[in-house]
């Protein structure tokens, strides 16, 4: 009878900085083929692992993918919105997954073609650890537990600096609410780092080493957990080295006889017949141990069959094609359709007329008509040029010290800026350097116009964005354009990390600012291209940003003992290159740093060069911007939204709101104008034009403002009494002009002269804030738009037919004095 075995759980904590982290594997997702849940304070992450133990059919690339999902129960948060559950990723979210998959994409056997699919999900966020670095550290402790061939550890921390001093993981209040003036993440194998993103305020050189070297000695630790828990809960990898190395010892040779006879495609076959040799039959009576065996066996042998295809058509490519594949390294230096014509012809030549030791196709029916190579062939051809043209290139760059387009190694292509490109945005500029050309346009808005951020962070608005697009016409390809992609994502917010720290305060300038960076060409690092350009933009617009920030991509090439470190590196460098370190910040220092090695000699040493080189190359592309715009303008785009700030005092708030907010919308109607009021009081005011600004304001001070003797208003009759007229000085307050302040004269009644709903020019006499009274005298009439002086009122009343006196009601106890002198009536001075 079967018995079914309860799957092994274990617990493994380590201390970094001050916190204690924790893995625990085998209590949930225990039907994934690795499941870690990663815990730090209160915040935990599930994350799992699964792949397929078959390659994909004609992949030439490794297909893993990433996925991080946030739920926001985790926060004890409903998600927003009509739907009220979680739908696309976050930003954050794809942020996450990026920074997961950039780490562990290298750490594969060469050539592994199987589908890998890592999941993270939030559990618990308690908004102090943040679940970012949980999430990379449970990703690759879920690949150590798994049977995936996974070449990890690697593991995950925060810099940051508080105060000065240099703090492991700090808290994330302290990071997200600008306490600290770094925010750097690090992720590293036992032996070297392997990608670090940094968003910085202006943070010299030397502090980024001094990080990274702390980084790097928690990282151990963390490594040395993953592998107590896999020494604990591991499955057996289905890809062992070990036996691989010995199934190549014992069976390569026979491989390589089933090469000569029958050909690379015909050697397949060779692969299933030795895994009927080494591993038992299945069968009803099979084992797991049986099922593992096989497995091992099969993708040990597949392995080494790919290893000695690629042998087997290297050498004669090389022979035969070695001078022509070195030509075409100095095809760099032309256009891209004169390069992609000389590659495609040269590699096309290579495939058709490469003569190879073996059967390469079915024989031809004529014998004059030579034998049409097979696709598998055909295959392992342009693999074979390709890896010999990479290591022509990077022996070139290492060891010959040239770089494929003829520059030194830290020479800058051309460079040229423009602003203005685009005559009704805010702000507009273009920036090119080489081959790379990105268009920043720029727009102003209110502060209502923010982005609202709902996820698992502690920012709940933002002020300023950065959007980078990148369509496909920009590499002279086709595609689809349905949104921004990962990569789109990642761009745009490590160019707004750049710019961050240089966006004025909302008291220095109260304005949303939102750049668009629109990559019109691209070889080579089109998002610090996004990063000068939208400086340049900033600056056209009348931002008074604190500095100007640049940015360049470096690269290195390392070959044995032999290594250059590049300065704005292109294309071919980039995909050829050991490691795309991405610098921008200010002259002062580094305000965004983003490094992918992918090798693991990147010593200290080489860092520091290459961040120094960085410095001066950042230097002179700022030179550069500065002689195209040095400051900020001084003046917003006569199209661009104008803000004026007025101080009311808080309490008063309601009347410029006035009842269900009538007051408020009468006076964006009115002026055109949009308003926002902040709680202490604070009114922005937001025209397209200054003067219809200036004019709100004072509409806004007249109504807060407390009549004082003196002052003088325009207002609207709103009621009329026997003894006077009550005149509406602003919302919510009336004066009365007495009846013998009409002028010099006697008025035997105020609707002799004066009637509901006529404009009065009054001044203040009297103001008895005790008993809410403000007496005005009147100073002219309103009548088909001319003015009509007291004197002639006075005229008229004595013209005015006699009216019968009416009687007043008898006083009640309490009303002694009433009705004299002072203008309460509809509200008289009291706030309506």
């Amino acid at each position: 009878m079967a018995t079914i075995t309860e799957p092994r759980t274990a617990t493994v904590s380590v201390t970094v900085g001050d916190q204690e982290l924790t893995f625990e594997s085998g209590k949930l997702a225990k039907q994934a083929d690795g499941a870690v849940v990663v815990r730090a304070g209160d915040t935990m992450v599930l994350a799992t692992a699964q792949g397929r133990m078959e390659a994909r059919e004609g992949a030439d690339f490794f297909p893993l993918t990433v996925d991080v999902e946030e739920r926001m129960y985790a926060a004890g948060k409903i998600p927003g919105g009509f739907f009220k559950r979680e739908g696309r990723p976050t930003e954050r979210a794809i942020l996450t997954a990026r920074m997961i998959d950039r780490p562990i994409r290298p750490l594969w056997p060469k050539g592994y073609k199987n589908e890998v699919h890592v999941v993270c999900t939030t559990l618990s966020v308690d908004l102090v650890t943040a679940h970012d670095i949980l999430c990379i550290n449970g990703a690759s402790a879920a690949l150590m537990v798994s049977p995936l061939p996974f070449l990890g550890p690697v593991g995950a921390v925060r810099v940051g600096r508080l105060d000065g001093e240099l703090v492991v993981n700090p808290p994330l209040p302290a990071v997200e609410e600008g306490e600290s003036t770094l925010d750097l993440i690090v992720v590293g194998s036992p032996e070297a780092l392997t990608m670090v993103e940094a968003g910085a305020d202006e943070i010299p050189e030397e502090i980024i080493i001094e990080a990274l070297e702390l980084a790097h000695d928690e990282i151990l630790k963390i490594c040395e957990a993953q592998e107590d828990l896999r020494r604990q809960v591991g499955k057996d990898k289905w890809l062992d080295p070990e036996l691989t190395a010995q199934l190549e010892h014992d069976h390569g040779p026979r491989i390589q006889e089933r090469i000569g006879a029958q050909g690379l495609r015909e050697a397949g076959a060779v692969v299933e017949e030795l895994v009927t040799e080494l591993s038992p039959p299945l069968s009803m009576e099979s084992t797991e141990e049986d099922i593992r065996r096989q497995i091992q066996v099969r993708s040990s042998l597949a392995m080494v069959l790919e290893r000695q295809r690629l042998d087997a058509v290297l050498t004669p490519v090389r022979e035969q094609f070695e001078n022509d594949l070195r030509t075409l390294t100095e095809a760099e230096q032309d256009s891209k359709e004169l390069k992609s014509a000389k590659r495609n012809l040269l590699f096309g030549r290579i495939e058709d007329e490469v003569q190879l030791p073996f059967p390469v196709g079915a024989p031809a029916s004529d014998e004059d008509t030579p034998v049409a190579k097979d696709s598998i062939t055909r295959q392992f051809v342009k693999r074979a040029s390709e890896t010999i043209y990479k290591e022509l290139v990077r022996r070139k760059i290492a060891v010959d010290k040239r770089r494929p387009d003829g520059r030194d190694p830290e020479e800058i292509r051309q460079v040229t800026c423009e602003v203005g490109v685009s005559p009704r945005t805010h702000g507009s500029a273009l920036f090119t350097r080489g081959q790379t050309q990105i268009l920043s346009l720029l727009t102003l808005g209110t502060a209502k116009e923010g982005q609202r951020i709902d996820d698992l962070s502690l920012e709940s608005e933002r002020r300023f964005m950065h959007h980078y697009n990148f369509p496909p016409y920009s590499v002279g390809e086709t595609g689809f354009m349905r949104g921004p992609k990962r990569r789109d994502i990642g761009h745009g917010a490590l160019a707004q990390r750049a710019l961050e720290p240089m966006i004025p305060s909302l008291e220095e300038f109260p304005y949303t600012i939102r750049i668009v960076s629109e990559t019109l060409e691209s070889n080579g690092s089109s998002s610090m291209g996004s990063v000068c350009g939208s400086t340049l933009a900033l600056q056209d617009a009348g931002v008074p940003i604190k500095a100007p920030v640049g940015g360049i991509a470096m690269g290195l090439v390392k070959e044995g003992d032999d290594y250059v470190i590049l300065t704005d590196i292109q294309g071919a460098e980039d995909h050829l290159g050991d490691m795309d370190f991405k610098v921008a910040g200010s002259r002062d220092g580094i305000t965004a740093l983003q490094m992918d090695i992918k090798i693991t000699g990147v010593t200290q040493e080489i860092m520091r060069n290459a961040l120094e080189q960085a410095k001066q190359a950042r230097e002179f592309i700022l030179d550069r911007m500065s002689e195209t715009i040095s400051e900020s303008r001084t003046q917003l785009a006569s199209h661009a939204p104008r803000i004026s700030t007025v101080k009311i005092d808080p309490e008063k708030i309601g009347m410029v709101i006035g009842k269900g907010g009538e007051t408020i919308r009468a006076l964006e109607a009115d002026y055109d104008v949009q308003i926002d009021i902040e709680e202490d009081g604070t009114i922005l005011i937001y025209a397209t034009e200054g003067e219809k600004a200036d004019a709100a304001i004072a509409a806004i001070e007249g109504i807060t403002k407390e009549p004082e003797v003196g002052d003088t208003y325009t207002g609207k009759v709103v009621k009329t009494t026997q003894f006077g007229a009550f005149v509406e000085l602003k919302k919510g307050t009336d004066g009365l002009l007495h009846v013998s302040n009409v002028g010099p004269g006697r008025v035997g009644h105020i609707e002799d002269v004066i009637g509901r709903g006529d404009v009065l020019d009054v001044v203040v006499q009297e103001v008895d804030k005790e008993r809410g009274r403000i007496g005005l005298k009147l100073v002219a009439k309103h009548e088909n738009g001319n003015l009509v002086q007291p004197e002639e009122l006075i005229e008229r009343a004595k013209d005015a037919p006699p009216r019968e006196r009416e009687e007043r009601p008898p006083r009640r106890d309490g009303e002694r004095g009433r009705g004299r002198g002072g203008g309460r009536g509809r509200g008289g001075g009291r706030d309506r």
